[in-house]
C-alpha cells in the first residue's frame, strides 16, 4: 500500500500541485487548507485517482492540529509524507512602513504552523520508522527588510 500523504495550503499552488501529483501516483491524500469550498472541489476532481480526505485546518492553531491529526479517519491515519506547504507572505513593503502584526500571522503560519504540524505528525512516523517530511519554503523572507 502507498504511503498517505498530507499536504497543508492544498487548496491553491503548488499544495494542490502537490495533491495532484500523489493522487494520480495513488497514493491515499490528506489535505488541509483554510478554503474548505476549494479543497472539497479538489476531492471531488481527484475523487477517482486515490482516496482523499479533505479539511479545513488553520496550521497557526497548536490545538486544531493536534485535535485534526487525532480524529482522522483510520484509513488516513498513518501519514507517511507529510508536505508542508501552507504559508503567505504579509508585511512586504518597506521594514518602516510593515504593520507588525502582519510579519507576525506570516512567522505563525510559515514557520510555527509548520513546526506543530511537523512535531505531531513525527510521533508516527518516528513509531513506524518511516516517514518523509517536505517543507515548501517561500522567498517571502527575502524581501522582509529592505531600504527602498
Amino acid at each position: 500500500m502507498s504511503d498517505v500523504v498530507f499536504v497543508t495550503g492544498a487548496s491553491s499552488g503548488f499544495g494542490e500541485a502537490c495533491a495532484r501529483r500523489f493522487a494520480a501516483a495513488g497514493h491515499p491524500l490528506v489535505v488541509a487548507a483554510r478554503s474548505l469550498e476549494r479543497l472539497e472541489a479538489l476531492r471531488a476532481e481527484l475523487a477517482d485517482l486515490a482516496p482523499l480526505h479533505a479539511a479545513r485546518l488553520d496550521v497557526r492553531d497548536r490545538g486544531a492540529v493536534e485535535a485534526f491529526m487525532d480524529d482522522l479517519p483510520p484509513e488516513f491515519a498513518g501519514v507517511g509524507i507529510l508536505v508542508n506547504n501552507a504559508g503567505l507572505a504579509l508585511g512586504t513593503e518597506p521594514a518602516h512602513e510593515v504593520n507588525p502584526d502582519d510579519w507576525d500571522r506570516m512567522i505563525e503560519t510559515n514557520v510555527t504552523g509548520l513546526v506543530h504540524l511537523t512535531h505531531h505528525v513525527l510521533k508516527g512516523m518516528v513509531a513506524r520508522d518511516h516517514g518523509h517530511v517536505v517543507n515548501i519554503g517561500s522567498i517571502a523572507g527575502l524581501s522582509l527588510i529592505h531600504i527602498s
